[in-house]
């Protein structure tokens, strides 16, 4: 019998930054969708500088949406994400398939969130591991 694998916590930075290359399961509330011209991303922070996102590349959205996944309307809902964590100013998911995400009912805490518009994403540096390996 397998191990249960309990979803992440999307605040949680420090864990996911020491779980980069790694496969895993991450939920928590989308505070807001950054549009650009290449890429959607949603945001668990306000801080886009820190939080973990999923990301989205344009040419994936139309697939997505046709399964029944709208990128675009995500702000302010409880999800759950399946993929690789890598890092791009933060702890990152791609999304590309809608069997990676599902929309959570919504609770009251998620509800009664704010949404605020995104600014758009520029990369920073990984955490450096205790080796000075960064992570």
């Amino acid at each position: 019998m397998g191990r249960l694998h309990l979803p992440l916590v999307a605040s949680d930075l420090e864990r996911l930054g020491r779980l980069t290359r790694t496969y895993q399961l991450v939920e928590g509330v989308v505070v807001a969708v950054g549009d650009t011209r290449a890429r959607l991303y949603l945001n668990f922070d306000r801080d886009w500088h820190r939080d973990f996102t999923i990301v989205v590349e344009r040419k994936d959205q139309a697939a997505l949406k046709a399964q029944g996944v709208d990128v675009k309307a995500l702000a302010g809902r409880r999800v759950r994400v399946r993929g690789w964590i890598e890092w791009r100013n933060g702890p990152t998911v791609r999304l590309t398939h809608a069997e990676q995400i599902e929309v959570l009912p919504d609770t009251p805490a998620a509800l009664a969130a704010p949404v605020a518009p995104a600014a758009p994403h520029r990369d920073r540096e990984a955490p450096a591991a205790p080796d000075g390996i960064a992570l």
